[in-house]
C-alpha cells in the first residue's frame, strides 16, 4: 500500500468515509465531523504510524485533506 492509501485510510478511521471516498477539499471540521480532540489524535497517530515529527503551529493551520496530504508528504520528503 502506497503513503497516500496509507494516509487516507487513517483520516477514514476518524469518520464514516471510506477512504476510496475522500477528497482533497473535504474540510476536517464541516465534511468529516472532526473537532479538535480527534484532529489531535489523528495528527499523533499520523506522526506514530509513519515515524515522523510534525510541527504543531504548522499542522495546526490544516483544515482540508489536501493540505494535510500536502503537508504529510512533505515532512514524509524531510
Amino acid at each position: 500500500m502506497n503513503k497516500e492509501r496509507e494516509f487516507l485510510e487513517l483520516v477514514s478511521n476518524y469518520c464514516d468515509i471510506p477512504a476510496e471516498n475522500l477528497t482533497r477539499d473535504m474540510s476536517f471540521r464541516e465534511d468529516l465531523n472532526f473537532n479538535s480532540l480527534s484532529f489531535m489524535t489523528f495528527l499523533g497517530d499520523l506522526e506514530d504510524n509513519f515515524d515522523i515529527e510534525l510541527e504543531e503551529e504548522e499542522a495546526l493551520k490544516i483544515t482540508t485533506v489536501g493540505e494535510a496530504l500536502d503537508y504529510f508528504n512533505s515532512r514524509m520528503e524531510e
